[in-house]
């Protein structure tokens, strides 16, 4: 087998999001002219096979880290399956060499990781192969499932789930005459709290804006924060509305007005980075994966179990709101070892591995029985605000366009961030811009 790991900052990584508008041009869709096209049409949905045999080439993200510690020998010896390849590539490259592979029909990749956006667009472009219910397991998480769904068609399986939620230092918050044992529960606390965790040196806040998907992620959860939507019911663009704006406008007042964001966070271009940032004790409060606590917990933290504190995050005009970020599987539409692909995916939603998951690497388990179980929680304490978000909205709004539409706003969105538009010009050129998406990839 073949294992080819890329750390998350071994790649070039774009010094900002102003680069995003070099790299608008250059983002390879699945509606693109010249693409190619879809194989002939008429393949029934993927339902799982007596004793699949054969040999798969699976491309991931370097999000996990079980797959190659345990997880593939482990499928190897219960199924028989070999796994010729696994590769690991930086999420930010993924979304081009998947639209090369598939628009080149490339038969060599069976597996390809995606999330929300990925299936809408690669699954309406018919590139990847759609499942019959009877090969979905039964008790997922819906979110999860969402991430590999689009328009009531399953194309994948999920391998975690995630939402965002906010992590504090508690000692910073000690030190600062904050309660270190109770979170701000609304956005003015939130803001009241790290002006006062804010020195000369010091930051009270950061968050990863420094990439095109991160830009998205950071604005729509203001925008849910606020009660906004992205969407009417005919997917045409709402989040220049009155709430979207003052969303944005909260965004930016934390660098430009009350000082309290950490200037790096234009540059920050992956959460990972985050979490570093704040496992050094470089920052008092971040939103950020689940992830985050493993992180903040290990042996490299300046923090531990005891000191990272851990809750929904602070809503505008609502309690709390959060970002899905879960992540999956699907099977190449050009695979010939499609059956065998399924048993991986199904493999990876098990019990087993997933227990593995939530206990090594702190992601959110896909599955109900997982989730409920009191070992996750113990090894997770992380899972017990993940519960409290069920309350209120979670989205990721997943479409095929997502990838374009990351590079759109993150344009407009480091401007207004810099001053250099407003917020409302920032949105209504970003609506206006996304118009035009909607109208290309679901024509009327």
């Amino acid at each position: 087998m073949t294992n080819t790991t890329f750390t998350r900052r071994s790649a070039l990584q774009l010094g900002g999001l102003a680069a995003g508008g070099l790299a608008l041009g250059g983002c390879v869709s699945a509606n693109d002219p010249g693409t190619g096209s879809a194989p002939a049409g008429g393949d029934a949905p993927l339902k799982p096979g007596a004793q699949p045999t054969g040999q798969l080439t699976i491309i991931d993200d370097n999000t996990n880290t079980t797959f190659q510690k345990s997880t593939i020998a482990a499928f190897e010896k219960a199924t028989g399956i070999k796994i010729a390849s696994y590769t690991q590539g930086n999420f930010n490259d993924l979304h081009d060499r998947y639209a090369t592979l598939f628009a080149a029909q490339d038969s060599s990749v069976d597996i390809v990781m995606t999330w929300a956006g990925w299936s809408a667009e690669f699954g309406q472009a018919g590139w990847l192969q759609e499942l019959d219910p009877s090969a979905v397991p039964g008790d997922l998480i819906k979110p999860a499932l969402d991430a590999v769904s689009w328009q009531d068609k399953v194309y994948g399986l999920p391998k975690f789930s995630s939402v965002q939620t906010m992590f504090w230092n508690k000692t910073a918050f000690a030190k600062a005459g904050l309660d270190p044992d109770t979170g701000p529960e609304s956005w003015d606390a939130f803001v009241a709290a790290a002006k006062q965790l804010t020195t000369d040196d010091h930051y009270g806040f950061a968050c990863d804006l420094g990439n095109p998907a991160g830009a998205y992620q950071n604005f729509l959860r203001m925008l849910l924060l606020n009660g906004g939507k992205m969407y009417d019911a005919d997917y045409q663009p709402i989040f220049n509305d009155e709430a979207g704006v003052e969303a944005l406008t909260r965004l930016v007042e934390l660098l430009q007005v009350h000082k309290v964001m950490d200037p790096s966070s234009l540059q920050l271009s992956h959460s990972a980075d985050l979490a570093d940032l704040f496992a050094r004790g470089g920052v008092s409060i971040v939103f950020n994966w689940p992830f985050q606590w493993s992180v903040a917990t290990g042996e490299k933290s300046s923090l531990d179990a005891d000191t990272v504190g851990n809750g929904l995050i602070p809503g505008i005009s609502v309690r709390s709101a959060t970002i899905d970020g879960s992540e999956g599987f699907a099977i190449s539409k050009f695979s010939k070892n499609k059956e065998a692909a399924l048993a991986w995916l199904q493999f990876v939603a098990t019990g087993e591995v997933q227990r593995e998951i939530v206990a090594g690497e702190g992601w959110f388990p896909v599955s109900e029985s997982v989730l409920t179980d009191p070992d996750s929680l113990a090894a997770l304490p992380v899972l017990a605000t993940y519960q409290q978000t069920t309350e209120y909205a979670t989205k990721r709004y997943g479409t095929p366009w997502s990838s374009e539409l990351d590079q759109l706003l993150s344009v407009q969105l480091n401007q207004a961030m810099n001053a250099k538009i407003t917020p409302k010009e920032a949105l209504d050129a970003t609506a206006a811009g996304t118009k035009e998406l909607v109208a290309k990839y679901l024509p009327r």
